[in-house]
């Protein structure tokens, strides 16, 4: 890599040209376990479309599944007691709304094929989206490339601890391989909606730096701006991201406000005009936190979910292990940067924010680390610059910036091979069996949207993405107590539970059918023929179904 200093408005197309190829390998190296896991398919074997956070996955085809059906609000499919639809997941519906317009007769596949299609596109927006975002901050061109590249490929050291057999060292798994939030390589791996939310956030703050551009403390190179519009422009970004993820938004706001503080500490005077425009983003952006609060507060089986959807943080030598080179590295240059021209102190106000943002009392603590790799990575690639003999073009800066970016990579070369050596002996959840999809697609033609569906845990995460109905439990955080639920299923299928028992279960809850297959029977030798209140109505390949009548 050669070094230069051309103006921000002045960048080469060669840059983005960079930026596409390099993009285009992530993505590409991201989607290798997915084609292996298609090419692994048999007949009696059905890849189920992921690879990684499979049970949730399936949770997101379950919601395009509403949309493509015609939903234009969200109803939880993982639990069987009535709720009101909310205007949450608008992303996902309208993807399945998407795959409602292709031809085809599985819409299933066709959701799993609009899915990674809008991974593969978003993801490269994203990308963009980040390089854009990192030469704000700086002109030359080697610490934006180099802070892109940690982005893109960076992780932490859960390599490291995986190699030292302590892959659930301190009660959690490295923060590297889990939490989409922290590192981007795996947004591209398997999420198109944090993907499309941190791109409107990163173009949030651009927009929040585009309105601040008459104070002499916020030099951005850009052409001079109707001040409120840029400022409402950021808001709109943060709604629209909102209605994706919507506590993202307060992310973008504690940024923000951490940012005034930088700026007033810089300028020794309260930033009032700032603060105002400031003001004004949070105002247009509001209303989703408001809507989201009213609903998770004012339904019960709302706010069960959101009491159940707990994301904690580890112990913060989890985040040491997963950000720590970026923070040695980013050391050597936080006096440069808090003293640039530039409006460097944003991505340091990002980072001092972080730690106290992970830690808040709040369900989702870890998750709020929402895009901080991203100022991380351009403070580390500025002090990697300062500290390393890069302006020469010799082997030996070469292979030093090289060492660093691939131990910084491990952890996904790690998650991206083990993912794909596993896929080998075919296994569940990743794989289902013939037998049950063709018994759900069964189910599909005879059921109505509203009717309820009892299995288990493991049938009941993966039947509404091929079913359009609810199931009586399926997932962790949107079943409504699912714990109980999952001992109540054992207990049904268990052969020692009473008939008058099973039938109250299925009365209060109003459960339509009863599917059993090889998991269910698993939980317990009780046969539901031998019930006169169940009546079989289909069987295949040993997976039965019965449908509950009056008794």
């Amino acid at each position: 890599m050669t070094d230069t200093n051309s103006p921000i408005a002045n960048r080469h197309a060669r840059e983005y040209r960079f930026v596409l190829l390099w993009g285009i390998i992530a993505l590409a190296v991201a989607s290798i376990p997915y084609l292996i896991g298609a090419a692994l398919a048999t007949d009696e074997r059905v890849f189920g479309g992921f690879v990684y956070a499979v049970e949730d996955c399936y949770s997101y085809l379950a919601k395009m599944r509403q949309g493509a059906e015609g939903a234009w609000l969200f109803h939880i499919a993982y639990t069987p007691e009535p709720h009101p639809g909310a205007f949450f997941f608008p992303f996902h519906l309208l993807l399945g709304k998407v795959a409602a317009l292709l031809p085809g007769g599985d819409l299933t596949a066709r959701l799993v094929l609009v899915y990674h299609g809008a991974r593969l596109l978003l993801g490269l927006g994203l990308l963009l989206t980040v390089y854009r975002f990192i030469a704000e901050f700086t002109e030359r061109l080697l610490v934006r490339r180099l802070a892109w590249l940690m982005v893109t490929f960076g992780g932490g050291l859960g390599w490291l601890l995986v190699a030292l057999g302590q892959s659930h060292w301190l009660g959690s798994l490295p923060l590297d391989l889990i939490l989409p939030e922290g590192f981007t390589f795996l947004v591209l791996y398997s999420f198109p909606h944090i993907a499309l939310a941190r791109t409107l956030l990163l173009w949030g703050l651009l927009f929040i730096l585009k309105a601040w551009e008459g104070n002499p403390n916020v030099q951005c190179p850009m052409s001079k701006p109707h001040f409120t519009l840029h400022a409402a422009s950021a808001g709109g970004c943060w709604l629209l991201m909102g209605l994706i993820v919507p506590f993202y938004v307060a992310v973008a706001w504690a940024v923000t406000g951490v940012a005034l503080l930088a700026l007033w500490l810089r300028q020794k005077s309260i930033p009032w005009r700032e603060g105002l425009l400031a003001g004004v983003a949070a105002l247009v952006s509001a209303p989703v936190i408001a809507y989201s609060a009213w609903v998770f507060t004012s339904d019960r089986v709302y706010a069960t979910w959101a009491a159940q959807n707990l994301i904690l943080s580890p112990h913060p030598l989890h985040y040491l292990a997963a950000y720590g080179v970026l923070l040695l590295l980013a050391a050597f240059a936080m006096r440069a940067a808090w003293r640039s021209q530039r409006p460097t102190w944003l991505p340091l106000a990002w980072v001092a924010a972080a730690p106290l943002l992970v830690y808040l009392p709040f369900n989702l603590q870890r998750r709020l680390i929402e895009g901080a790799q991203i100022p991380l990575s351009l403070l580390a690639a500025w002090g990697l610059v300062k500290i390393s003999p890069l302006q020469s073009p010799s082997l030996k800066s070469r292979l030093f910036v090289g060492v660093v970016l691939i131990g910084l990579s491990l952890t996904n070369v790690l998650l991206v091979a083990g993912n794909s050596l596993a896929l080998r002996g075919q296994p569940a959840p990743i794989y289902r069996e013939a037998g049950e999809v063709a018994a759900l697609d069964w189910l599909n033609e005879q059921i109505e949207p509203d009717d309820v569906v009892l299995s288990s845990y493991a049938t009941g995460n993966y039947l509404p993405a091929r079913v359009e109905a609810r199931v009586f439990v399926g997932h962790g955080p949107e079943s409504v107590h699912a714990g109980a639920k999952k001992e109540q299923v054992a207990r049904f299928f268990d052969a020692a539970t009473n008939d008058t028992w099973r039938q109250h279960l299925l009365t209060e809850y109003g459960v339509d059918y009863v599917f059993w297959g090889p998991a269910e029977r698993a939980l317990g030798g009780w046969n539901p023929r031998d019930a006169d209140y169940l009546q079989p109505v289909y069987e295949a390949s040993g997976y039965t179904l019965f449908e509950v009548t009056e008794w």
